[in-house]
């Protein structure tokens, strides 16, 4: 089910931190289907949303706290549906360019080790440091982490930041290939794109935006907001509108490739 098109009066914020700016408008089997060829088998199990055109990896339906989860050969990644657009489409995006262009993709080759991702977030600001059996990176605010397990290095990598209610959480088994795990940090480092009753209104205070007034590239709308100057947010109350995104009942049924 396609997301409704933004009316020209609706105005776009470029907003910073991408963690704390809710989950944005995000339609993962068109863009999959629409943009990298994604299809559903006619005789795969209910549970799988979508596969690759390599039919190496798959989109599928999860539970707990993963409703979502995009599964290789030997690993995979589980998400929720507060997970901001931005990194959910950067991560796909990734999955789909391995797919097609690095022989292999699909198939886990090593331990997540994630050296790329820890040097951003350094880089940006984060502090590193360990807690309770952990290695954090943790964002400037204390409200995101890249967590790594110290003393089981078998167990899973997580990236987790605040949510307007709770928190988002994207799992790595630890056998995910390296550069999604990149992919979805590069994609935490940069602005999000929201209208101002997409923000969250826990967060308003937190934020930082610009008025987008550039056109926007269709991949993901960040090249204008990246180039943005940021301002504060003024503290206003939140739409009744909620944010629109992809969600169960929108994952179930995704256009059939035809036979």
């Amino acid at each position: 089910m396609p997301t409704a098109s933004l009316a020209p009066t609706d105005p776009l914020l470029a907003v910073r931190p991408v963690h704390l700016a809710g989950p944005g408008d995000t339609d993962l089997p068109s863009l999959l289907t629409t943009e990298h060829g994604w299809f559903r088998p006619y005789n795969s199990p209910t549970h799988v949303v979508l596969v690759s055109g390599t039919t190496g990896i798959a989109l599928s339906n999860g539970s707990g706290t993963a409703p979502l989860s995009l599964t290789g050969i030997g690993w995979s990644i589980g998400f929720c549906h507060q997970v901001p657009a931005e990194i959910t489409r950067a991560l796909l995006d990734e999955a789909a360019a391995g797919t097609r262009h690095t022989p292999g993709f699909p198939t886990s080759t090593g331990r997540l080790v994630g050296h790329h991702a820890r040097a951003a977030l350094l880089a940006a600001g984060w502090s590193g440091h360990h807690r309770d059996g952990y290695e954090l990176v943790s964002a400037p605010d204390r409200r995101a982490a890249l967590t790594f397990p110290l003393e089981a290095p078998s167990s899973e990598v997580m990236l987790t930041g605040a949510a307007d209610t709770g928190t988002w959480t994207i799992r790595f088994t630890a056998m995910a290939p390296e550069p999604l795990l990149t992919a979805a940090v590069r994609a935490l480092l940069g602005p999000a794109v929201r209208r101002a009753d997409q923000l969250p209104a826990r967060h308003r205070n937190l934020l930082t935006t610009q008025p987008v007034t550039e056109q926007l590239p269709h991949n993901g709308r960040s090249g204008a907001a990246r180039s943005a100057g940021l301002r504060p947010l003024p503290a206003t109350p939140q739409s009744t509108g909620q944010p629109r995104t992809a969600g169960a009942a929108s994952v179930l049924a995704p256009r059939r490739r035809p036979s």
